[in-house]
């Protein structure tokens, strides 16, 4: 009996221990995305409004340290301009689409669900204010494509937007303090694309005999605000 009493002390510690290492919570907020290249058959411009939430958890090492994760929607995109125009794109529904002649465009609503891992430092608190910075890297998955070119709008083309995607992000914020470990959370957080985002072909001359797949990367700044425990 006493052995048993012990074991259940020890696992009540031990699982206080570890709750008191990790914080964790939900957020909300706005996002600013955009496409970016350095190939000349094709040029990106404009900004995409869209949002993100999820939830987010913390790993305390030691004090003022930690790892952070956690899993998030990103609505993202951006606009792409063909300067000698592309090749056919066929849709999910098996539509061929020949309409990207010189100087057509598309516009891209990107759907991702993103992992991001990455350090944390963070001051001791300050009034009721606790600052921070991050940065690492941020794994997403495109779980939805939707373009709109011509007269065309949502079109959904899967097969023209890389499934995996991988950037870098660093940002900061604070977290104020309400009681308890209860804690409200202000970040901003800029992410830059690593690899090719988008698999269309497009010409690179004048007379459309010569085609190249351009890399084109995804950029996005985005604030979170919600609620920590």
């Amino acid at each position: 009996m006493k052995k048993i009493i012990v074991c259940v002390f020890t696992l009540i510690l031990v699982g206080n221990v570890f709750a008191q290492k990790i914080s964790g919570g939900l957020f909300i907020g706005p996002t600013m995305s955009w496409m970016s290249t350095d190939s000349k058959p094709i040029t990106t411009e404009g900004l995409k409004f869209g949002y993100n939430f999820g939830a987010l958890l913390d790993f305390n090492i030691v004090d003022n340290f930690a790892i952070s994760t956690g899993i998030q929607f990103n609505k993202l995109g951006g606009n792409i301009n063909f300067i000698h125009g592309a090749d056919s794109i066929i849709s999910d529904e098996d539509i061929v689409y020949n309409d990207f002649t010189a100087g057509s465009s598309i516009n891209y609503n990107l759907n991702y669900l993103a992992i991001p891992v990455g350090f944390k430092g963070k001051t001791n608190e300050i009034g009721y204010l606790t600052y921070f910075l991050k940065a690492g890297v941020t794994p997403l998955i495109n779980i939805k494509t939707l373009a709109t070119f011509g007269s065309e709008e949502n079109i959904l083309l899967s097969d023209e937007i890389s499934l995996f995607n991988v950037g870098w992000h660093i940002g900061g914020g604070a977290e104020y303090s309400l009681s308890g470990n209860t804690r409200i959370l202000f970040e901003i957080i800029y992410t830059g694309g690593l690899l090719d985002v988008d698999n269309t072909e497009v010409f690179t001359t004048v007379d459309m005999d010569k085609k190249t797949n351009p890399k084109i990367i995804l950029n996005d700044i985005h604030l979170k605000v919600g609620i920590l425990f």
